[in-house]
């Protein structure tokens, strides 16, 4: 090997590992945000037979906004990301099945979204 395509796979390399760890990283906070928004809709459910107080509940009701607001961000992040890895790499049935899952996270972060603020309009008054 000459000296240039030595440090050209240098280069590829350093460059690969940081989307790699973009990647990871994009999709363990997906995973996150996913759990967490799971959580406090069970909670708020949990909530209305158990009897909360209503400020409680609508303090949960506004971290399910936040936390289904980080989730729709860190989804498209992720779809676009998953995007740009398909024309880099050769693999494309994983990647095909991170985009679905990505859209899939988007659309229930959106569903949150809209569920968290129809409700807290509705026990606030419109």
């Amino acid at each position: 090997m000459t000296q240039v395509t030595k440090q050209e796979k240098r280069f590829k390399n350093r460059h690969s590992f940081a989307f790699v760890f973009l990647e990871r990283l994009t999709r363990n906070s997906i995973f996150l945000l996913l759990l967490i928004c799971l959580l406090l809709f069970a909670f708020y459910l949990i909530g209305n037979f158990q009897g909360f107080i209503d400020k409680s509940q609508l303090i949960i009701l506004r971290v399910l906004s936040v936390c289904s607001v980080g989730l729709c961000i860190m989804s498209v992040t992720g779809f676009i990301l998953e995007t740009i890895f398909l024309f880099m790499k050769e693999k494309n049935a994983g990647l095909l099945f991170s985009m679905l899952f990505f859209i899939f996270t988007f659309v229930t972060g959106f569903a949150f979204i809209v569920f968290s603020t129809v409700i807290r309009r509705i026990a606030t008054g419109i």
